[in-house]
């Protein structure tokens, strides 16, 4: 994006959810839509991260990894942990995977969503 074309807005979250125990559909791109999540240690990550959820309130479903953005099925007990908070959970593990292999990716895990 450049200062000339400004970014589109994103579709917010709603105020009031009115059922207990919502199941989320989240979609999460990566900054500028890079293609850096197609790799198999981005989504053996994924996969720990995941299988550990049920410790911290947090069960994902089924799920799709692509190149550049990810989409989840996720569930999430909220006594325990909010969306948000899932969600900062899963970009710092993946960030950490990025940082683990110190090779190019590592820049870009600064900002990867």
């Amino acid at each position: 994006m450049t200062a000339e074309t400004p970014r589109a807005q994103r579709l917010g979250r709603l105020e009031q959810v009115f059922i207990d125990s919502p199941i989320y559909f989240v979609t999460a791109c990566t900054s500028n839509r890079r293609k850096i999540l197609a790799r198999t240690s981005v989504h053996q990550a994924f996969i720990e991260f995941a299988t550990n959820g049920p410790k911290y309130g947090a069960w994902v479903g089924k799920y799709v990894l692509m190149p550049d953005h990810v989409h989840a099925f996720v569930a999430l007990d909220d006594e325990r942990t909010t969306l948000a908070t899932w969600m900062k959970s899963l970009k710092n593990t993946l960030s950490k995977t990025f940082r683990a292999r110190q090779d190019f990716i590592a820049a870009l895990a600064e900002n990867i969503f």
